[in-house]
């Protein structure tokens, strides 16, 4: 990282003005119905006649209303997943599934202003963002069908064991499958689950967040569009603690794909595990920077403040901890405190808006709490945080926090989920290892100096499944993204070879010959 660069040029993600499109509009109000869920190529309206409201979180408009779906439409869909995959799907070869896949993918292009409006509209995000969001769909499917193509299928090589044996390996699909998808990244998280299963060869349940599920139904529409068959893709809009259950609690559902928090995850595989479903989990982070004393704070402070703000701070491995060297400390403080006073609070539809609506009525609370429990246990408050307006929008704003506290004060051990960050003065990089590696959490933490052989000596030494120098919030295809600790597991993360294979069985095979 060079120290020359100009500090001022690095900005946080900014918003472009952006209304609603008029296909956005008619699919949203559905032609006067509330939007169902999608199972065996059918929309359906649930048997719990449940529907919820879908909103803006910049002004609480509604969007749409959307039908929850309950037992009744988790069974049906498992049923529909089952009779799909006996019926034709697990039978596909590689390159049809590929082949539809990027059909799909070209549709999204196609819609790409209707699925921006999700994005930002419904999600809340800014357009900067948005428009890199909408970019995965087609780098993961590019990723997975290069990974897809190297899977030996079927049967593996034999081999001779005992008493004249053959034995040889028998790879498939699972069957039905289910991703429970959050609401920061809907769009980027759809397709991590999406991509790999199907083209292991799966069908798919997919259950999106209840604040942003409006991505994943137009992408269950386009999918009928692109030509996957009835019942290879379902969509069950609803909350957690319903439709989420109840997914969780199917014995029909072979693997779960999950990302959220540690609480929800463990409630999940504790259900799971009841009928033996395997479940993979990556549930948040509480991520740290190392600000080494040849880093130069003014840039490193800018830097670091884009990535607090990301998503105003709604991303899994946010940094919330920074431990600057002594000899930097105060120039760092002053700089970042300069940065997150000057980021522009605004709708996030708005020209310029920087820092934009959280997502629902709950997180404010959350995020003060948060904030309340930093200072009582020793955080000394730079810039307060809490809740703010915006002139011409009621929705669910809230100013940055910037706080400082002692050397090795646990004052903030819980993700945050807002651009709140802590700096505490440590003495040595040794000792900012220490208080990175003291969470519970493990899923982020970066680096920041010119010394980029000691930068990376340092990153290995992160309890955390991504270590990262002079960068963060950074994930690539081919590459693992998992967590350590609470952040998550089983298995390898997403995004990288061994991501495919968790949507694929493994059996071993022996022959011998008959008897006599």
């Amino acid at each position: 990282m060079s120290t020359t660069a100009d500090p001022l040029t690095i900005e946080a993600f900014t918003a472009e003005s952006f209304s609603a499109p008029e296909p956005f509009t008619r699919f949203c109000n559905n032609g006067g119905k509330p939007l169902g869920g999608i199972i065996g190529g059918e929309e359906v309206p649930g048997s719990m006649n449940a529907i919820f409201d879908v909103i803006n979180p910049g002004t609480k408009e509604i969007l749409a209303t959307v039908s929850e779906m309950g037992y009744d439409e988790v069974n049906d869909a498992v049923a529909a997943g089952y009779r799909a995959f006996h019926g034709g799907w697990k039978n596909t070869s590689v390159e049809e599934r590929i082949d539809l896949m990027m059909k799909l993918v070209d549709l999204l292009e196609r819609d790409k202003k209707l699925l921006l409006a999700c994005e930002i509209l419904n999600g809340g995000k800014v357009s900067e963002l948005a428009h890199g969001d909408l970019t995965h769909f087609k780098s993961c499917a590019d990723y997975f069908s290069s990974v897809a193509r190297t899977v030996n299928f079927g049967d593996g090589g034999v081999m001779s064991v005992n008493n004249g044996q053959d034995a040889y390996t028998f790879i498939e699909p699972w069957g039905v499958v289910a991703g429970i998808v959050p609401w920061n990244y809907p769009v980027v998280l759809t397709a991590w689950f999406m991509v790999p299963a199907l083209l292991a060869g799966n069908c798919v349940l997919l259950k999106p967040s209840e604040e942003t599920p409006l991505s994943a139904l137009y992408i269950g529409k386009l999918a009928e569009e692109a030509g996957f068959p009835a019942g290879v893709i379902n969509v069950l809009p609803g909350r957690g603690e319903l439709t989420g259950k109840f997914i969780s609690e199917h014995p029909g559902i072979r693997f779960i794909g999950f990302t959220g928090s540690p609480g929800v995850g463990q409630a999940i595989l504790n259900a799971a595990d009841k009928h033996g479903t395997r479940v993979k989990r990556e549930m948040g982070g509480n991520g740290s920077a190392l600000v080494l004393p040849d880093a130069d704070p003014q840039l490193v402070a800018r830097m670091i403040g884009k990535n607090a703000n990301q998503h105003y701070g709604q991303t899994c491995s946010t940094i919330h901890r920074v431990y600057a060297h002594k000899e930097v400390y105060d120039d760092f403080l002053g700089a970042t405190e300069e940065f997150m006073s000057n980021l522009k609070i605004g709708n996030q539809a708005e020209a310029g808006t920087q820092l934009g609506p959280v997502i629902n009525s709950r997180q404010p609370q959350r995020i003060v709490q948060g904030i309340e429990n930093a200072k009582a246990n020793g955080a000394s408050t730079i810039l307060s945080g809490g809740r703010t307006t915006v002139e011409g929008s009621d929705g669910y704003y809230l100013k940055p926090t910037l706080l400082t506290s002692e050397p090795g004060s646990r004052s903030n051990p819980q993700e945050v989920f807002h651009c709140f960050v802590n700096v505490q003065k440590v003495e040595s990089v040794e000792e900012a290892l220490g208080y990175a590696n003291d969470t519970h959490y493990g899923l982020g933490s970066s680096v920041w100096t010119p010394d980029l052989e000691r930068g990376a000596q340092i990153a290995k030494q992160f309890r955390d499944g991504t270590g990262q120098v002079n960068c963060h919030n950074t994930v690539a295809y081919g590459l693992p993204y998992g967590g350590m600790g609470i952040s998550g597991g089983p298995g390898a993360g997403v995004n990288c070879e061994e991501t495919i294979r968790d949507y694929l069985q493994v059996k071993s095979i022996f022959v011998a010959p008959y008897p006599g």
